[in-house]
């Protein structure tokens, strides 16, 4: 149900982009219209600036959605999809347990299609809830499926915050008190 839903909104949300993104001069129009109607709720927006705002974006858009750009961002991304799934698989083998590409496949699809609705920051507890829901429906036993899950994410999610924790204000203070 959920994943209907999504794949609706994504389809109408993509159409609409695709129609009004399709050359600077649609884009301009219809950013004057938003904003003229924005303008009524606050006054100091600008609809000729919104316009040419729009027909900026649209235009830089287009050079960065085709040719060599668009295939190197594609592949960037589809690598970055299969080497996530590629470490839930792993997580899942240092357990034991081989769930299948298809199976995976379709639980981290769908774990991050829930993750897509705003509820929690990071889809936390939404993606874990989510991949083990579906893998133990897919067969896998339900204590390798929790172990696995948050091992990965404590590796997919977690981890990676360690390296950026001192750079940031918070990060500075507690590096302080724990010295």
């Amino acid at each position: 149900m959920i994943a209907g839903v999504a794949l609706v909104l994504v389809v109408s949300v993509a159409a609409i982009v695709l129609l009004v993104g399709a050359h600077p001069a649609i884009a301009e129009r219809a950013g004057r219209r938003v904003a003229r109607l924005a303008r009524r709720v606050r006054p100091s927006i600008d609809p000729d600036k919104v316009a040419q705002t729009s027909g900026r974006l649209v235009s830089r858009a287009r050079s960065a959605l085709t040719g060599r750009a668009f295939f190197e961002s594609f592949g960037f991304a589809s690598a970055d999809l299969l080497f996530d799934l590629a470490s839930l698989d792993l997580m899942f083998l240092a357990f034991r347990y081989q769930p299948g590409f298809g199976p995976l496949a379709v639980a981290y699809a769908a774990a991050n299609i829930a993750s897509a609705i705003p509820i929690t920051p990071g889809g936390l507890g939404e993606i874990e809830v989510t991949l083990v829901a579906i893998t133990v429906g897919f067969g896998a036993p339900s204590a390798t499926a929790v172990l696995a899950v948050l091992g990965y994410r404590v590796v997919n999610y977690w981890l990676p915050l360690i390296p950026g924790a001192p750079r940031t204000r918070h990060g500075k203070q507690f590096l302080r008190a724990a010295s």
